[in-house]
């Protein structure tokens, strides 16, 4: 698994610089860079700051190309990444009451 490709490839997705990831996440650019040309391995919790930003989870991160998310649903995840924390977790509920869950 190639760390490095896929945060510049959830990062690009975002349409994220890597100036910019750096300072929502408070980790360096020249740090960014070296994750993403693998000449360094990120941490699990500076992995968790970067996903947070991104608005996927570690295990979104790691997960293969056949487990991506239908067409369907990624205007809704795009919105959904756009949120705060608090704002995300509003939606969950939200999303759980209309399950019935």
């Amino acid at each position: 698994m190639n760390i490095g490709k896929r945060l510049k490839k959830y990062r690009n997705e975002r349409h994220l610089s890597q100036k910019k990831l750096s300072l929502h996440t408070g980790i360096s650019q020249s740090f960014i860079s070296s994750i993403e040309s693998n000449k360094q391995s990120p941490t699990i919790t500076t992995l968790e700051r970067i996903c947070d930003v991104l608005g996927i989870t570690i295990a979104e991160f790691f997960s293969k190309p056949d487990n991506a998310v239908p067409d369907s649903l990624k205007p809704l995840l795009d919105n959904a990444r756009q949120l705060s924390p608090v704002q995300r977790k509003s939606l969950i509920n939200f999303l759980e009451s209309l399950n019935g869950d």
